[in-house]
């Protein structure tokens, strides 16, 4: 047998395959590609030399390796993985070049045939391309592992468990912000309580941190004479910060557009 023979042996079956448009395509649920699978494992025989009436009983590829003994076994073996070694680059990204791996791993393994395929085809383009479908299957064994441990029972219930902490934290936070707002609103009007009618305007109209809304209608200075003291600064400023705000504040800015209205008359005559 020549290198010429086993470089060409196996690339002539895939062409032959592709020209007679069998099925290469690996666990085809359809029709198992046994046209192509029988032609290359009895093409592999032939180039193991084994005897044409022993292959012609096997009609099933799974049956083949069954019926030989156990050196014509791994003698054919060998032979495809030496096909396989020597086969061109184009060929092997194929489904043809797939097939033919999956193919033969089971038999590797069930008929105790001692070839380690990744060292076999080292250095070959198929021993490339063995190492691709191998660490991509890896990466799905992986994926399908981290998967499954995302879906356990154990980690869901402990992905519920971290949710309902992390909802008891939050709303935790958001009662102690709520009790602080509280005590600081509070703190402020009792600070606004203890002040003159004056100074809790001065204070309206210059303190951005007192939250008008937050300021109860009772602490709210609507007397003329509170509003006579207001400086004319002061009382622009307040009228911008009360806005278009209803009821007891709605009073006051009337008030105070009242008195700078007058103000302003007044200057305009005395001018």
């Amino acid at each position: 047998m020549t290198d010429h023979d086993v470089r060409g042996w196996l690339e002539a079956v895939i062409v032959a395959a592709q020209d007679a448009r069998w099925c290469t395509k690996p666990y085809c649920t359809t029709c198992g590609g046994l046209e192509f699978r029988r032609a290359f494992w009895t093409a592999a025989a032939h180039q193991a030399g084994v005897a044409r009436a022993r292959l012609n009983s096997a009609g099933d590829p799974r049956g083949l390796l069954e019926s030989l003994s156990a050196d014509e076994r791994e003698a054919t073996v060998r032979a495809l993985v030496a096909g396989l070694r020597h086969l061109p680059p184009e060929w092997c990204s194929t489904d043809a070049f797939r097939t033919i791996i999956l193919d033969l791993d089971p038999p590797l393994l069930r008929h105790g045939v001692p070839v380690d395929l990744a060292t076999e085809l080292s250095g070959s383009p198929a021993g490339e391309q063995l190492a691709h479908m191998e660490a991509r299957e890896r990466a799905r064994h992986a994926e399908r592992e981290r998967r499954q441990t995302y879906e356990s029972p154990q980690a869901v219930e402990e992905r519920r468990r971290l949710k309902r902490e992390e909802k008891a934290r939050a709303h935790a936070i958001r009662l102690a912000q709520t009790r602080k707002r509280n005590e600081e609103r509070r703190e402020m009007l009792a600070v606004l309580a203890s002040m003159s009618g004056a100074e809790r305007l001065s204070r309206f109209a210059t303190d951005s941190a007192v939250n008008l809304d937050s300021v109860p209608p009772e602490l709210i200075p609507t007397q003329e004479s509170e509003v006579a003291n207001l400086g004319v600064a002061e009382a622009v400023a307040l009228v911008a910060r009360i806005g278009r705000r209803k009821g007891a504040w709605g009073r006051l800015r009337r008030m105070i557009e009242h008195r700078l209205k007058a103000e302003s008359e007044e200057r305009s005559s005395d001018g």
